[in-house]
């Protein structure tokens, strides 16, 4: 079969598992015997290019810019998948590609100009019940009304015309979650839950370090200001990533008599030789996260997670045993998670291992991923 993969890829100065993603699918895809042409554009070397800011509006508000109609032309595809188009495609051409596109909605950019569904410290649905307009008046992106409205302008109106939404032929989620949110303004029948693997590029270790990892982006949403206000005494906790909250995060530990380190962003190697090592693995999102990359790697490592009850993916990321919940705000969770994860050690490192291989391997998607494209190509014959 041949496949276009159409993604954007995210700037390597916020390091991002969505790109990770959309390159272990093409390596899989032509492992698995498929013809995979990779159209993409990077924004480290986009932004780059002169008048970029007022480029990447115009493409974005999809008024004018880019698309990769003609190199999709040439290559004749029988299945076009879209990972993300923001900040380097236009979106219109998905109005002659969409009956053989299938498109992956890893987060809530087409509802949200965050992404995220989640605003000062809470769920915000602000611009679905009211318009996108709302998304200006609080500055959601980059806390800039100019950097919003280009996001506002393509999710404005009905979200059942939006050409990401609209055209494709089937639309997949990463959790159940968000595909009941999307069921309420399309059909249910376009889309489906396929959940992302990992590539294991580590294997499971029997050396422990006696520590707790936290590996992500330092930002509100991603809850890391609250993690290190609810930490346990005499648990220990490794800090790997960076981001807006940096010197928050760094004052916090420094002010702090707690076993915790901040060690800054590490190449991956590093970083899942540590997570392999770990005690465990903790999500702390507040917001109604998909599946995190870096939860499938420590699961296929059988490093265990101790799984904030927000995450959208909760139930499936800890099923059978393969890591603890914990809510946030509410006093001894988070200690009571930890604790319980220790106390089973080896036996839910194994279960952990267990849950990768059974729902979250390789094989597990390929077979739910070609079905998909084989339900596209069958439906475009008729």
């Amino acid at each position: 079969m041949k496949i276009a993969v159409v993604h954007s890829f995210y700037s390597r100065q916020s390091p991002s598992g969505e790109n990770t993603v959309v390159s272990d699918q093409v390596i899989q895809l032509r492992a698995a015997g498929h013809e995979v042409l990779l159209i993409s554009k990077e924004t480290d070397s986009e932004s780059n290019r002169r008048l970029y800011g007022l480029r990447a509006a115009l493409t974005t508000a999809n008024i004018a810019g880019s698309d990769p109609a003609s190199q999709l032309t040439s290559f004749d595809p029988d299945v076009v998948h879209v990972h993300n188009l923001f900040p380097n495609w236009r979106s219109n051409w998905l109005s002659f590609w969409g009956r053989k596109t299938v498109q992956t909605l890893h987060n809530y950019r087409a509802v949200c100009a965050s992404a995220t569904l989640f605003r000062d410290g809470r769920p915000c649905t602000e611009c679905l019940d009211r318009n996108s307009i709302r998304a200006v008046v609080h500055k959601c992106y980059r806390g800039s009304m100019v950097a919003t409205l280009p996001l506002a302008i393509a999710s404005f109106g009905d979200v059942a015309r939006r050409p990401t939404l609209a055209h494709p032929h089937t639309l997949i989620t990463l959790n159940s979650a968000a595909e009941d949110l999307y069921r309420t303004y399309l059909p249910e029948s376009r889309i489906v839950t396929v959940p992302n693997f990992a590539n294991a590029r580590a294997q499971p270790s029997s050396r422990r370090r006696n520590r707790f990892i936290y590996v992500g982006r330092l930002t509100d949403e991603k809850g890391i200001v609250q993690l290190l206000r609810s930490w346990p005494v005499g648990l220990a906790l490794d800090i790997v990533g960076s981001g807006p909250l940096d010197s928050t995060v760094n004052e916090m530990v420094a002010s702090s008599s707690l076993d915790i380190r901040t060690l800054g962003r590490t190449d991956s190697t590093k970083t899942l030789d540590l997570i392999a090592a770990s005690d465990g693995l903790v999500i702390p999102s507040l917001w109604s996260e998909g599946i995190p990359t870096v939860a499938l790697e420590a699961l296929a490592v059988g490093t265990p997670l101790i799984v904030s009850d927000k995450l959208a993916s909760v139930k499936a990321l800890t099923a059978n045993g393969s890591g603890a919940v914990y809510s946030p705000f509410a006093d001894s969770s988070l200690s009571t998670a930890l604790n319980s994860v220790l106390r089973q050690g080896a036996e839910m490192r194994m279960k952990a291992r267990s849950n990768y291989i059974q729902k979250f391997g390789i094989d597990v998607w390929q077979r739910s991923i070609n079905r998909i494209y084989e339900r596209v190509v069958a439906d475009n014959a008729v």
